[in-house]
């Protein structure tokens, strides 16, 4: 017995470093948090409010069965990012013979690298969808103003998609994926593309997060107050994007690398610029693993924090505005 037990130890040092080496490995923890929110320009969380409430409110339903008004959905995004934009287009592809149409809108000049963030306006069924989509829209658009704010010298494409939920979803119909294909197609170089899906419930209660893995208890808080960057396994994306998150505002950011079989990793757009071999990651505040409204009726936009909604935005802006500096 007494030979057994320094084996015994020896087993839970090794499993110990093995959990550990997973942790790095994964949720990439090296990072500096500032813990401070001095933004040096605001950004409006009632104006995101309104652009949720708006979406949620007047444009139901948002969902493929219903392109009259995804594309009326369309033109509101359009008209919303007009003032800040260099160019906004409409780029048109047609579904079962109906039309549908992704919002790009362009800062910057013309370069060889570019710089995507994106968010689909397309919902569920005929749901609100106030966190799933019309936050990461109502991101989308007030971010614009903040790019039109600064000069830049890389060309910076955001980009509005339909048909992210099913039945199209993983699909090559996703509005996403006709734009990735478009882009490849013209030999685009795509520094990064970022994907802002759900970034408006947040939750202080004790066990308001869930996880795909009993493991990432380990790793992750228990409780929903955090963004969440998704990045692949052997990218080192994501945790650049947190550190900016963490460095320029006090909402605190984690990340994740992980393979696309484990339930969340590639539940969005950005999966199809994995598939067009351009890095991307996705902003998220977790989706199911934490908002219990998401894909149901009470998915309304009194339910999001936009307060913190902004400060999600301007750690975007602000990681945005460090990679143009480097240029």
């Amino acid at each position: 017995m007494k030979k057994k037990l320094p084996l015994i130890g020896k087993g839970i040092a090794w499993l110990a470093v093995a959990v550990a080496m997973l942790w790095v490995f994964i949720a990439r923890p090296i990072n500096f948090t500032s813990g401070i929110y001095k933004p040096e320009y605001q950004v409006d969380s009632l104006l995101l409010q309104e652009h949720v409430r708006k979406l949620s409110k007047d444009f139901v339903p948002r969902d493929s069965e219903h392109p009259e008004n995804l594309l009326r959905t369309a033109e509101y995004i359009k008209n919303a990012l007009l003032p800040s934009a260099d160019k906004v287009a409409l780029q048109s592809f047609t579904v079962q013979k109906q039309q549908f149409v992704n919002v790009l809108a362009e800062y910057g000049p013309e370069t060889e690298e570019m710089l995507v963030i994106g968010a689909h306006y397309d919902v569920f069924s005929n749901l609100p969808g106030a966190d799933d989509n019309a936050s990461g829209v109502a991101g989308l658009i007030e971010l614009g103003k903040l790019l039109k704010k600064i000069p830049l010298r890389t060309r910076v494409e955001l980009v509005a998609w339909p048909l992210e939920e099913p039945p199209y979803f993983a699909s090559s119909d996703m509005g996403s994926a006709v734009h990735a294909r478009s882009l490849k197609e013209k030999g685009k170089q795509v520094k990064l593309m970022i994907a802002l899906e759900m970034i408006g419930y947040f939750s202080d209660e004790k066990s308001s997060q869930q996880y795909p893995a009993r493991l990432l208890q380990l790793f992750y808080p228990s409780r929903g107050n955090f963004i969440a960057v998704v990045d692949q396994v052997l990218s080192n994306q994501a945790q650049k994007v947190k550190s900016a998150l963490n460095r320029f505002t006090d909402l605190p950011a984690y990340s994740i690398n992980a393979p696309s079989f484990v339930p969340g990793i590639d539940f969005s757009d950005h999966r199809n610029y994995w598939a067009e071999g351009f890095p991307a990651v996705m902003v998220t505040d977790t989706a199911f693993y934490r908002n219990l409204a998401y894909h149901t009726a009470h998915d309304t936009y009194d339910k999001l924090n936009y307060e913190k909604m902004a400060k999600v935005v301007y750690g975007i802006f602000k990681y945005i505005q460090e990679i143009d500096e480097k240029k």
